[in-house]
């Protein structure tokens, strides 16, 4: 049985990296090897089966999930859909103040018919309705296929989206929703109504909001409070996963099951067949419980497959091996959700009990507090390697936050919730007083790790880069350095450490022309990074919220790491528009600048002063940037107040012209002439019809053209009228929006090198 799920595990998860998916005849074949495999009774014939079945049911679920999808003359076109609110929906305020609530929508019917196929929505709401779990709607919607931003470095929404077999992503069109005749909601729908309830009561309480964000988050696993600035916070201090309900909550809360089963068995059930089960069942029910009001998120199913496991086999007189176990719930979990591994929870959230199980064979006989201190020690070891390949970082203090908040988490916090949680539900007066005790010591806390973290540098949170085979020589360099005694394997300990550990670094070559230029993928908006040797120039940081989540913190950062990249030549802000700006200040808090322009009123930068036409560098390669605009005026529209930068690398250029219109594109062919000639052009204002007009394009006269713009994106960019008059010029045209980040490799006398991060990391479910 163990050699099968291990198969079947490796089958389930070779299938969801696969680039793209075989015909479904491929089914059969699957089917038919496991089928001949079952006529042997070898360990390998086990193991083959195993994996043909896995093959079989991750060809199959993906088969699935790639029918449903939204078709592409469907994307943008307005739509009407009936159906179900599936999920508990996520509030959030917008920049210009007003209310977005995000949600899972179960659709029904969906109008015109050659648009049928979708089954599952995640729709955006800015109306003024309260949106309802188990509410029946009628909405006039815009699509887009499941899309996310695809760079090197940050994360892919796309992952997520296929996780939860998202067939489309849309909003609502103002004014076009009607509510239905309710019909008759599966329990599961209806259970995240009363997590809604649940949500709301705690969102009304007198507390600090941080308090309340986080008090959502482990009770009902509403996370519609915590900000990035939160998220971030805890993550300094490696405790971030307390903010989900994880495994560990759920582990608690079955302890706190067998604890009151062993109490009524011994009070009420002395004899017969409930006073063996009780307190596994209670256990049991309790977990569950939970694990409904988090929604059955992926940590919360592992640690329910495993506890029942253990339930069961008591209940059954079996042995049951926690490895065994621990592959059962790994089995089971990817059946109900074969591309669970495709994310960072999946390997996160198995590695961390794999990691706690190992660590148990060597801690036979150690003392509690000595125990207590070793399984802490451990696992902030193992965090970093594993968070600098998923969160390209780890906390160097995770050991002692750990060991402070899991207890007042755990034991207090979260008790302390529930219970007020229970009295909330039975109407008595004394669940108030019960919130307030639960958010009263993170009140005290939070000032304190704020101001830790205010103190800056990298003593708290240190940034790590690393591939695969870093990473798992990291985790085995940890592994034996917990190893009982002192042997001579621990002397590979540092060997197996030193490449994780080091910073990343840049060969020592001679400042020459070799030049890259990577246009990110930052949805609608820009960010371009040029870089050569030491030396690395940012042209805008993408858009987003400035005081939030933008392109800055999510994506560019996150790059610039993976690259090595710790000051900055040059950064570069076009205008002062938010899908050119946001990500700024992320950027400058968190990287020295040597030189900062910006195109536009650029007060709120506190240094660095605006690009002036005539202004030039150079690097120590021999690359040359020069602002060809703007001028100095007295008026001029924020698009028209573009840093208009070129950068010549040898007898090749590069023209960066923001979101400048048609009418700066004529003062600048009237003043700048030939110069303005550039074999490699970024689309002005994202492919908007009011700039790359033709006499601009002449007086270019690119070959390569990339048009940075969102996918799908309201605005309509590119236009038809501009992908047309680039291609009539016989352009090599890139975008961003379909090909995802982009990179331009120029070495003097050699071609231009292209490569697109969609065609590198080429997944069937993208």
């Amino acid at each position: 049985m163990q050699s099968w799920m291990i198969g079947m595990v490796s089958g389930t998860i070779f299938v969801g990296w696969w680039p793209f998916l075989p015909s479904s005849v491929w089914c059969v074949l699957f089917a038919a090897i496991a089928l001949v495999a079952l006529c042997w009774r070898t360990v390998a014939a086990r193991v083959a089966c195993g994996l043909a079945c896995g093959c079989f049911l991750g060809l199959a679920h993906g088969t699935v999930l790639l029918q449903h999808r939204l078709v592409d003359a469907c994307v943008g076109v307005p739509l009407v859909v009936t159906g179900t609110v599936s999920s508990l929906p996520t509030e959030s305020r917008m920049l210009n103040g007003g209310l977005r609530q995000r949600f899972e929508f179960s659709v029904r019917d969906i109008s015109p018919s050659r648009c049928v196929g979708p089954s599952k929505l995640i729709l955006s709401y800015y109306g003024d309705h309260k949106i309802r779990p188990a509410d029946e709607w009628q909405f006039e919607v815009k699509l887009r296929k499941p899309w996310g931003l695809a760079n090197p470095g940050s994360f892919n929404v796309q992952v997520w989206l296929a996780q939860r077999g998202v067939d489309g992503v849309g909003s609502v069109r103002k004014s076009s929703e009607t509510r239905q005749e309710p019909q008759i909601s599966s329990l599961f729908v209806k259970h995240h109504r009363l997590r809604q309830a649940i949500s709301e009561r705690i969102a009304r309480l007198d507390l600090n909001p941080e308090v309340i964000g986080i008090l959502r988050a482990i009770t009902v696993a509403d996370k519609a409070g915590i900000d990035h600035q939160l998220w971030f916070l805890f993550q300094q201090f490696g405790i971030n996963h307390l903010l989900v309900i994880s495994g560990l909550h759920i582990g608690m809360i079955a302890g706190v099951g067998y604890l009151l089963g062993g109490i009524v068995q011994r009070l009420f059930f002395t004899t017969g067949f409930l006073s063996g089960c009780m307190p596994g069942a209670l256990a049991l029910l309790l977990a569950s419980l939970y694990s409904a009001l988090a929604g059955f998120s992926l940590p919360t199913q592992r640690a329910l497959c495993m506890l029942s496991c253990f339930v069961i086999a008591a209940l059954t007189a079996r042995r049951s091996g926690a490895s065994r176990n621990l592959l059962m719930a790994a089995t089971v979990v990817l059946v109900l959700n074969p591309l669970a591994a495709i994310g960072s929870g999946f390997w996160l959230s198995f590695g961390a009990v794999a990691a706690l199980l190992w660590l148990a064979k060597w801690q036979q006989g150690m003392g509690s507090i000595r125990r207590l201190f070793h399984t802490h020690g451990f696992m902030s070891l193992v965090m970093l390697p594993l968070g600098a390949l998923f969160f390209g970082g780890g906390s160097l203090v995770a050991m002692l936050a750990n060991l402070l908040m899991i207890p007042l988490i755990g034991v207090v916090v979260v008790p302390l919730a529930l219970l007020a949680l229970v009295t909330f539900l039975c109407g008595w007066p004394l669940e108030s007083i019960l919130w307030q005790l639960a958010g009263w010591p993170l009140e005290q806390i939070l000032p304190w790790a704020k101001g830790l973290s205010s103190l800056g540098g990298t003593w708290l949170y240190f940034p790590l880069t690393a591939n695969l085979p870093q990473v798992l020589a990291g985790i085995v360099a940890v592994s034996l350095l917990m190893l009982p005694g002192k042997g001579l394997l621990k002397l590979l300990v540092p060997i197996l450490a030193l490449p994780l550990l080091l910073p990343p670094s840049t060969p020592s070559k001679p400042p020459s022309l070799d030049t890259r230029v990577t246009v990110l993928d930052v949805g609608q908006g820009t960010a371009v990074v040029v870089r050569s040797g030491g030396h690395v120039l940012v042209y805008d940081t993408g858009g987003g919220n400035p005081d939030g989540m933008n392109m800055g913190s999510m994506v560019i950062l996150p790059f610039l790491q993976l690259q090595g990249v710790n000051v900055l030549d040059t950064l570069v802000i076009s205008h002062p528009d938010l899908d050119h700006s946001a990500g700024a200040k992320d950027v400058l808090a968190a990287l020295p600048v040597d030189r900062l322009r910006f195109g536009g009123d650029g007060f709120q930068y506190g240094r660095g002063r605006p690009c002036i036409a005539g202004e030039s560098w150079r690097w120590p390669g021999g690359q040359v940037f020069q602002f060809l605009s703007p001028a100095i005026e007295t008026t001029r529209s924020s698009n028209d107040s573009s840093c208009v930068l070129q950068i010549e690398v040898g007898d090749y250029r590069f023209l960066l012209p923001g979101d400048i219109d048609n009418e700066r594109e004529r003062t600048l062919v009237r003043y700048w002439g030939e110069t303005l000639s550039s074999e490699w052009l970024l689309a002005a204002h994202h492919g908007s019809k009011t700039s790359s007009s033709l006499a601009f394009l002449k007086h270019t006269r690119p070959q390569t053209a990339v048009i940075s713009s969102g996918y799908a994106n309201r605005f309509g960019h590119p236009h038809p009228s501009v992908t047309q008059r680039l291609q009539g010029t016989d352009v090599s045209l890139y975008h961003t929006a379909a090909e995802g980040a982009l990179e331009f490799k120029i070495v003097p006398g050699e071609a231009l090198e292209v490569s697109a991060y969609r065609e590198i990391y080429q997944r069937y479910w993208m």
